[in-house]
């Protein structure tokens, strides 16, 4: 099983990136991504929320649960204004949220 450091360091390969790379156009702190690709730490929610935010062609399901591809179609996200994809992405990871909850209350 891929752990999300891993699907992490999947995503920015993808991207055809790295963590400071991606760090320094996002504005997000380059040593917490660092730390996370290299499995010194796992990422909190509020680094995978910016992460997703800021860059729209990250698959949440993908980043959180490991199902489906790292990114997502280029096709369906390219007709989304900012603001929708941004509710988009708050109902998929209250979805997630939401079943891994129920997950560990079973």
């Amino acid at each position: 099983m891929v752990t999300i450091n891993q699907r992490v360091q999947i995503i920015f390969e993808r991207l055809q990136t790295n963590a400071h790379a991606f760090a320094e156009t996002h504005r997000l702190v380059a040593s917490s991504l660092y730390n996370i690709v290299k499995n010194n730490r796992k990422p909190n929610s509020e680094t995978l929320e910016r992460m997703c935010a800021v860059e729209p062609r990250i698959s949440a399901e993908y980043l959180l649960r490991g199902e489906g591809e790292p990114l997502r179609d280029q096709r369906l996200i390219a007709n989304l204004t900012t603001a929708e994809q941004l509710r988009n992405f708050k109902v998929e990871i209250n979805e997630l949220i939401d079943t891994k909850l129920q997950q560990l209350e079973a």
